[in-house]
């Protein structure tokens, strides 16, 4: 395919951005290519020997939180035993069996696994079919996880996939507390202690955090929650491996290059080893993606891709593998972007190449390097990441950006061949664990882990999420490249006057509203910690004269608290549009105006519930909503019969 390339000045300045590199990523242990590790490999295998096949049952594991030294693992007190329950824990007695006859759950699968153990001598490289070596032919193969209740299978699991796509959720009503592992489900029931770790995430697409204004311990995602799942993995003695597929941030503007290097600095301090590039991410400026994603001799940035060249392949800036050395095994991770979105992205700054040529060079060196297992980062279309998958069988791991919104309780596996795909859902709402195990019947565990209020809010990554407000509150609306338009109907409705002006003539209106969560919706964000009073993300939904879903203000609308103090909270503007041509005309003698601007400004019930209050009570900020019982507490006029 074309190949898209600059001129030596860009060049140069990427070289001095990667000087000037901060030391972001100095808690990285992984090799990129020209810094490989010395340390031996556990065997003389090729790339991609370890096996996904099928489990047999355990005894003497733990089902979730048992362990009451978990309690200690993340340093929770005496008095922290409600977090301990949030998350699911319950006090095991000294000496007590764990619970190793507690059925799993459908989101905790023994997978076909990751197989044979380091210390076992494997072929020297790779058989057309890994199955070969003793293995027996395919169709006999235990692979197949024929013992699940239903084989997970692509080809099987397209009805599903379609389903989840199309199912639509209604939010919670109910105001009892809410019990995320009820909900959810309890996760690593029945684990020991794995070789490794895989936790395996991707397509954040710029959620830092879960909308805290309402039914916060409802949501699902943030970085917060996914920290304390690394931790508390790590604090438990499990070796993690944290890769991502790619798509931490979508959109443009400051605001979302801001984003961006939060999610990075958060990711660093997760400790990712491979993290690859997404469509939104390379739409980004090549120096931005450079001042993260650039190796220095002393900093070794996790982004891989090996068909992605910032400022061209010539200059060397990204790294086209990594090699992670942990537990005595060696994990290549190879990453690449599919034809399909290479296309959608218009950066002269970056270089592409066809992934399956990428692939055919980069294998060779990682097969050299003797790596235990091969996984490839697809952000892919899901056809074509099969099509790679069957034309580079080395690879036993697949991760895919294409899929559900939530990915399947159970591992896939790609029709005729023992390749384990992974899905990895939206918007970082869920991430997968895959435990590596020294044992050839249970080689592998997966589990999807959903993550919500069972994991604690941590401070480290409040820190960041300050740091990141801050950043917005410092810019404010014109350094982040705001600037506000006109409202679409202001040639007939006017300018905004305020929620107090409308009072003078809707007194009854004005006092239902008084007692509704709108009358203090700005105040909801002053109060949440860090505050995100500052944050356009935010305000759009929180104050009045700002559209709610694209994050810019209208003329006249919302600029601060201490600028436009008419403007705050959700008022009655926000529903009925401005309101300064309706207040002038009942203030005159023109009736036929008076009846047109009244009839402008009604918006009914129907109308308010197809196409209204969805734009802010979505599932992403209100999950608790449900527009047939909260409408009676706003409801007004002819509507509030």
């Amino acid at each position: 395919m074309h190949l898209k390339r600059i001129g030596s000045f860009k060049f140069s300045i990427a070289i001095l951005i990667v000087a000037v590199v901060q030391s972001t990523f100095g808690c990285f242990s992984s090799s990129d290519e020209e810094g490989m590790s010395n340390v031996p490999a556990a065997s003389d295998a090729g790339a991609g020997s370890l096996l996904l096949h099928k489990p047999t049952p355990q005894e003497g594991t733990f089902s979730e939180f048992e362990d009451q030294k978990l309690v200690d693992a993340l340093s929770l007190s005496d008095s922290d035993t409600s977090v301990y329950e949030a998350l699911g824990g319950k006090p095991v007695e000294p000496g007590a069996e764990a619970l190793s006859a507690e059925k799993p759950t459908e989101s905790s699968v023994e997978a076909k696994s990751v197989g044979p153990p380091a210390s076992l001598e494997l072929p020297p490289s790779p058989p057309p079919s890994r199955l070969a070596a003793g293995l027996g032919k395919f169709r006999d193969n235990p692979l197949r996880q024929k013992d699940l209740a239903t084989d997970s299978t692509l080809s099987e699991t397209k009805a599903k996939r379609a389903t989840s796509k199309s199912k639509s959720k209604v939010g919670y009503s109910k105001k009892e507390p809410f019990d995320p592992v009820k909900a959810n489900g309890p996760i690593f029931v029945g684990w020991p202690k794995p070789l490794v770790a895989l936790v395996i995430t991707g397509r954040q697409d710029g959620y830092l955090e879960p909308c805290g204004c309402a039914g916060l311990d409802r949501m699902k995602g943030g970085f917060s929650r996914r920290y304390s799942l690394f931790q508390m993995l790590r604090k438990k003695g499990w070796p993690v491996v944290g890769i991502d597929v790619g798509g931490l941030c979508k959109g443009f503007g400051r605001q979302a290059e801001l984003k961006f290097h939060t999610t990075v600095e958060a990711m660093s301090k997760m400790q990712y080893d491979a993290i690859g590039f997404g469509t939104s991410d390379l739409r980004f400026p090549a120096a931005e993606l450079v001042s993260v994603a650039a190796s220095t001799d002393d900093v070794k940035s996790p982004f891989t891709s090996a068909n992605v060249g910032l400022f061209g392949f010539d200059s060397g800036i990204t790294s086209p593998y990594k090699v992670v050395d942990i537990s005595n095994m060696k994990i290549g991770v190879v990453s690449v972007i599919g034809k399909k979105y290479q296309r959608e992205i218009n950066n002269d700054e970056i270089e592409f190449s066809a992934p399956e040529d990428a692939l055919a060079k980069v294998l060779p060196k990682l097969r050299s390097q003797k790596c235990n297992l091969l996984v490839l980062l697809a952000y892919t279309t899901r056809a074509e990441t099969i099509e790679l998958a069957k034309r580079f069988p080395e690879f036993a791991l697949v991760v895919v950006s294409d899929g559900a919104p939530e990915p399947p309780p159970k591992p896939e596996f790609i029709e005729g061949m023992d390749t384990m795909l992974v899905e990895v859902g939206e918007k970082g709402m869920d991430a997968i664990v895959l435990g590596l195990y020294d044992d050839p019947k249970n080689p592998s565990r997966y589990q999807r882990v959903p993550l919500d209020s069972r994991f604690p809010q941590t401070n480290e990554m409040r820190l960041i999420m300050a740091a990141y407000q801050d950043q917005l509150k410092e810019l404010g609306f014109e350094g982040l490249g705001l600037r506000a338009v006109p409202h679409p109907r202001r040639k007939l409705l006017g300018e905004f006057v305020g929620s107090k002006e409308c009072a003078k003539c809707h007194e009854e209106e004005y006092d239902i509203w008084k007692k509704t969560g709108h009358a203090k919706a700005y105040s909801t964000l002053v109060e949440l910690d860090p505050p995100r009073n500052f944050d356009p993300e935010c305000i759009s939904c929180h104050v009045i004269g700002w559209h709610p879903t694209q994050y810019f203000p209208y003329e006249g609308g919302f600029l601060s608290a201490e600028e436009t103090p008419k403007m705050v909270d959700v008022g009655c503007e926000n529903c009925h549009g401005p309101g300064s041509a309706h207040v002038e005309a009942e203030l005159g003698s023109d009736e036929e105006l008076k009846e047109k601007l009244r009839e402008a400004t009604i918006l009914t019930k129907d109308e308010a519930k197809k196409r209204h209050c969805m734009s802010c009570h979505d599932l992403d900020n209100s999950p608790d909503f449900n527009f047939d019982i909260y409408w009676p507490n706003i409801a007004h006029g002819e509507d509030a019969e």
